[in-house]
């Protein structure tokens, strides 16, 4: 009696002992891995059969005896939990001497924490969810980065010792082909996204989801310039792309065209040139964080981002191609590489005439803030910015107005039409800004603008916005977006994203290793190369989480390309239609004038003399009858049944017509400007 009364003292003695030491350790040590088992356990009901199961996460609507049925696996997880926990303690007092509890806990914590997103990204594959409820879309994503990234702050990776003996051969070798693997690596992420999204961009072409506005533009801009007319462009005023704008980069990569001239070949020109970003986001990466690996991941948040998929797949437009150089001009400045920098930003601001308006934002901020580069770089930055913007207003366009004004041009005032009254121009904007600057807020804060923000930024952890020194990068892109009235440019679907991106991604490494160094982390005792770690595989996460819900890579209910469904692959009704248009495009004869509709101006823009339907008199008519508007189509009709058109192909209501040679009178394709839409108008108001 006297034993079992010892061993039942001794008993109780250690689990008081034990108490005792997770009282002192706390309780952070215990809930994280009974919080990661149990949540990762309770979604394991649901994935047994996810087509039917899924549907229940948004409603609860689930009977009680399948709630018994659901929490079988949790029960089942916390006695496994209990068993290692206990396996644990028993193998360290016999073979370590000692239990040490608060270790044992943050080591299972630490392993199991990233488990505790297991119920948020089940929830992100209800059905529709990105559709019905995109802020709570957004919310679970930010939920999953945190816990990864969490457990990614709590593993902790030996330290090499101070007196580890001369590195081995092996890893003198591993050292040397570090730097090679790690760019192998990063030009492969851009080979992969380059192939992907030109394949995605030419499947869409080909099921006729492209339209003149805009592709067929900058198809006819590539022809023009190759055959010795810059930026000539004949479905738009002045038949001049300054009308619009002005973009001398198309010029210099018009050669390009001439490997494959038709519109598939800027498409792939498009896909390869945007992932080229993926170089200068990982060398701002490796610069500011050490860490190749890092930086690698870095990267591919940028490949991972679905704004930079809709403006990949919106046709093709020179804003997208902005994106590369504007890095590789932040990467020289930031890197105090003073020459190249100046070849940079002259390459950047080719590219469109607002991209002066963007980089100087560059100058202010290294006069205000010099860092490493003088501020002398910041001031000749803003006189050259400065310089060449008025000097292609005035020279080059047909407008110098900012917003473009004038006959021959084309008006964005209406961009901006809750705060520019009348269409008045930039002066209209800021007298909004003097008078009602609460209406100017409301505006720039609306409920889809502020989901725009958080798609936008919660892939970067709001990191950018921290960097106290450079934020300053972002103005013109938030004023350019956040004060828009029209939908399409605070959207991720569309190109104007381009005016943020490239200084977000510029700002995030720096913006990590500053939170990570910190003040704050400081007096929150975080370890600061963990920190680090943590924030980079919780911005990967929350970029791969919201890439899947909103981005390309993975189908779902909300992304778009512009205002353009993306297809994956091809139908065998679509090829079929396609197979004709291709056949009917190319028996048209070299040289000859052709009239199209907007569906089919891509498909024949690689021409001299390529126009609106309406617009003038052509040769050739192709087009889609089902996009003729009742007065244009009685009018077509007629030119058809008195032979002024002869039917040459028809596949549905797709046909190609030849105008008949001896026609003297005025045809259906010979009409005034004012009866020809305004090709570069709305399209939403299309839609």
């Amino acid at each position: 009696m006297g034993k079992s009364e010892g061993w039942l003292a001794r008993a109780v003695a250690r689990v008081s002992l034990v108490t005792a030491r997770l009282a002192r350790a706390g309780v952070g040590f215990v809930w994280p891995p009974l919080f990661a088992v149990v949540a990762a356990a309770s979604v394991v009901w649901y994935l047994r059969n996810t087509k039917d199961r899924l549907k229940l996460l948004g409603s609860n609507q689930i009977g009680y005896q399948q709630q018994l049925e659901a929490v079988t696996p949790v029960a089942a997880a916390l006695g496994a939990l209990a068993v290692v926990i206990l396996g644990a303690v028993v193998w360290r007092r016999f073979r370590a001497g000692r239990f040490d509890t608060a270790r044992v806990f943050s080591v299972a914590g630490s392993v199991l924490i990233p488990f505790g997103a297991a119920p948020f990204v089940v929830a992100l594959f209800q059905p529709d969810i990105e559709k019905k409820t995109p802020f709570l879309t957004l919310f679970y994503c930010a939920i999953a980065a945190f816990f990864v990234g969490w457990g990614a702050y709590r593993i902790a990776f030996s330290q090499p010792r101070l007196d580890e003996p001369e590195p081995s051969k092996l890893r003198r070798t591993l050292a040397r082909v570090a730097p090679w693997v790690a760019g192998a690596v990063v030009l492969g992420l851009g080979a992969a996204y380059a192939f992907y999204f030109a394949r995605l961009s030419i499947f869409t072409h080909h099921a006729l989801a492209t339209r003149t506005i805009d592709l067929g533009i900058y198809d006819n801009i590539f022809y023009q310039s190759i055959h010795g007319r810059p930026l000539r462009c004949t479905f738009i005023k002045a038949e001049y792309h300054g009308s619009a704008h002005f973009d001398p980069i198309l010029v210099l990569v018009s050669p390009l065209y001439l490997l494959y001239p038709r519109a598939e070949m800027i498409l792939g020109l498009q896909s390869v040139w945007v992932a080229s970003g993926v170089i200068p986001v990982y060398l701002l990466a490796q610069r500011a964080l050490g860490s190749r690996v890092q930086a690698i991941i870095i990267g591919a948040a940028y490949l991972l981002h679905p704004a930079l998929h809709g403006a990949t797949l919106y046709e093709f437009h020179s804003l997208t191609l902005a994106q590369a150089p504007i890095l590789w001009t932040l990467y020289c400045h930031f890197t105090d590489r003073k020459i190249a920098y100046w070849f940079a930003l002259v390459a950047a601001l080719l590219v469109r005439e607002d991209v002066p308006l963007m980089l100087s934002m560059l100058g202010v901020m290294t006069l205000i803030h010099p860092g490493t580069s003088s501020r002398a770089r910041g001031l000749f930055t803003i006189v050259v910015c400065a310089v060449y913007f008025v000097t292609v207003k005035m020279v080059f366009m047909t407008s110098s107005g900012i917003v473009m004004t004038g006959q021959d041009s084309y008006s964005f005032a209406y961009y901006y039409q809750e705060l520019i009254q009348g269409g008045k121009g930039i002066g209209s904007l800021l007298l909004s800004f003097l008078t009602n600057p609460a209406f100017v807020v409301a505006q720039m804060f609306e409920e889809a603008k502020v989901q725009f923000l958080v798609t936008v930024f919660l892939p970067l952890l709001f990191v950018p916005f921290f960097v106290k020194s450079r934020r300053l990068l972002l103005a013109y892109g938030l004023a350019l977006t956040l004060l828009a009235s029209r939908t399409a440019v605070f959207s991720t679907h569309f190109q104007y994203t381009s005016t943020i991106l490239p200084f977000a991604f510029a700002l995030l490494p720096q913006g990590i290793r500053e939170l990570s160094e910190g003040a704050l982390a400081r007096l929150k005792g975080f370890d600061p190369a963990r920190l680090q770690r943590a924030l980079v595989i919780g911005a990967f996460v929350a970029s791969a989480t919201v890439s899947a819900k909103f981005g390309a890579l993975v189908e779902n209910k909300v992304f778009r390309g512009g205002f353009n469904t993306v297809y994956r692959k091809l139908t065998p009704q679509q090829e079929e239609l396609y197979a004709f248009i291709d056949k009917a495009a190319t028996s048209i004869p070299v040289g000859k004038s052709v009239g199209v509709t907007n569906k089919l101006g891509p498909h024949v823009s690689n021409r001299r003399h390529v126009y609106f339907y309406g617009q003038r008199g052509t040769d050739y008519v192709f087009i889609d009858e089902a996009e003729l508007k009742k007065d244009r189509k009685d009018k077509h009709q007629q030119a058809v049944k008195e032979g002024r058109l002869t039917e040459l192909m028809r596949h549905g209501t797709y046909a190609l017509f030849q105008s008949t040679p001896d026609a003297k009178k005025p045809t259906a394709t010979e009409e005034t400007e004012e009866d020809v839409r305004d090709v570069l108008g709305d399209p939403q108001k299309e839609e």
